[in-house]
């Protein structure tokens, strides 16, 4: 018997980012064999996308207030749930979880509540995820640090799992990186947090210089930060040795995980600021790829990236200990590649999409018996 499951979520693709990514890929995955039902917010190019998908998508317009836009949210979930009569309710994000959470009192429907470990962070947000994970059967969390957040706010470890997203998955067209001799660094994600440690490593890239002359560290992404990083860069009189390639597509992204030889993002832990690095997909990514990592030991990074076997994890506030690092692995390169080709191995056989759906699968079967 085909069950049917309704996701309630205000991040779903064409828009992008991690969350997109990874609810789109659930969708996608429970879609195989059962049902699925999806209440998203409409966005640029949506019509043409979800032609695409084999799942129903349900697209609420938005309003000119955000306060006016999330009811509507809660609203037409509300609507579907009444329709569509679902098997249960998978809460994507906290900002849907009154609508869930009506559901499941009123209308005696399960829900499994997703928590990324942002919003058990954010002041704004923490009201609606309380909530949310108080009335849910499971909560389903991305890593064993973001598990522990969400029991320092009272939710039984038992109702916790954990999954680590998965990656991986797309063909890409060959494409030129460019012309980038030498050693090359990479670090990815939006220049929009100060913890994810492009600083730290600016900082060290004098040091790594010293040793390695040829390196180049490459920054994908962009955001508000990338000024002030800028200007760092030439203060630090690197600015030579740094490439900025801003908002590339996933062709480009591809290319530039390729052709690196050490992935780096040294992310830290800013208690004043609700920052920390909850998982960090872009270490799987750069994994698929062959490629070691260096990481901060901070949040959920030592899931990612397992210190001393997929790659190294250093203090992300010590830029003398990310330059020692990445030292090492750029003038040892059999010790990056063995590195490497176990990363590669650890996400095809664990952290894979297919590992990720069934998983889940495990969860909502638990959660209707």
């Amino acid at each position: 018997m085909r069950r049917r499951w309704l996701l309630l979520t205000t991040d779903f693709p064409p828009s992008t980012g991690g969350i997109q990514q990874l609810l789109w890929k659930l969708a996608s995955g429970l879609a195989a064999t059962d049902s699925v039902i999806v209440v998203a917010p409409a966005a640029r190019g949506d019509r043409e996308f979800d032609r695409q998908q084999s799942i129903v998508t349900v697209r609420v317009p938005l309003l000119r207030w955000r306060v006016f836009s999330i009811a509507a949210l809660w609203i037409w979930a509300l609507a579907a749930t009444i329709r569509y009569r679902p098997t249960a309710i998978i809460c994507g994000h906290a900002m849907m979880g009154p609508a869930a959470a009506v559901a499941r009192i009123v209308g005696r429907i399960p829900v499994v509540a997703m928590v990324y470990g942002s919003e058990v962070r954010s002041p704004r947000i923490l009201p609606l995820a309380t909530l949310t994970m108080n009335t849910a059967n499971r909560v389903v969390t991305i890593s064993r640090f973001t598990a522990s957040e969400i029991k320092s706010h009272g939710i039984a470890a038992e109702s916790i799992a954990v999954i680590p997203p998965g990656a991986g998955g797309e063909q890409y067209d060959c494409v030129d990186a460019g012309s980038t001799n030498g050693h090359v660094l990479l670090s990815v994600s939006r220049l929009a947090d100060r913890y994810k440690g492009h600083d730290m490593v600016l900082r060290a890239l004098p040091l790594i210089r010293g040793r390695v002359p040829d390196v180049r560290y490459v920054i994908a992404g962009d955001g508000p930060l990338r000024p002030f990083l800028e200007r760092m860069a030439v203060a630090l009189g690197v600015a030579d040795a740094v490439q900025f390639v801003g908002e590339i597509d996933a062709h480009e992204l591809d290319a530039w995980y390729r052709r690196c030889d050490l992935f780096v993002l040294a992310s830290r832990e800013e208690a004043s600021a609700g920052g920390a690095e909850g998982f960090g997909l872009v270490f799987i990514e750069a994994a698929l790829r062959g490629k070691p990592s260096l990481g901060g030991r901070s949040g959920g990074i030592p899931d990612a990236v397992l210190d001393g076997v997929t790659g190294v994890l250093v203090d992300p506030q010590d830029p003398v200990a990310i330059a020692r690092a990445a030292i090492d692995l750029l003038s040892n390169p059999a010790r990056a590649a063995s590195l490497g080709a176990a990363a590669r191995a650890r996400a095809e056989n664990e952290l894979s999409w297919r590992a990720y759906i069934a998983a889940f699968r495990e969860v909502l079967d638990q959660t209707l018996h």
